[in-house]
């Protein structure tokens, strides 16, 4: 079964967007197709149902996280990454001096 593509006013196709606000999060809609150029129209339809406010909860608890091991997984590479420089400007140092 072959899907409908939805056409906001300006007679563009309407992509489905997922929304990752703190209201909304994992909510897919359409829009205007335009939506990032100046001249846009007002369409807007929700694809997925509202979702229950413990779900929301779940979900934003869940990306922050996620946001939070990324920030770590970061700062070890950080870690790592200046450890091996200041290793290696030893290296040179003991290298001249020896």
């Amino acid at each position: 079964m072959a899907k409908s593509r939805l056409v906001c006013y300006c007679g563009v196709e309407s992509p489905l967007v997922t929304t990752w606000t703190d209201e909304n999060p994992r909510r897919r809609f359409n829009g205007c197709g335009k939506y990032f150029q100046r001249r846009k129209c007002s369409f807007f339809s929700w694809f997925d149902p509202e979702i229950p406010e413990r779900q929301k909860k779940l979900i934003r608890g869940l990306l922050k996280k996620n946001d939070a091991k990324k920030k770590e997984k970061k700062l070890e590479l950080t870690i790592v990454v200046l450890g091996m420089l200041l290793f290696s400007c030893l290296f040179v140092i003991f290298i001249k001096l020896g």
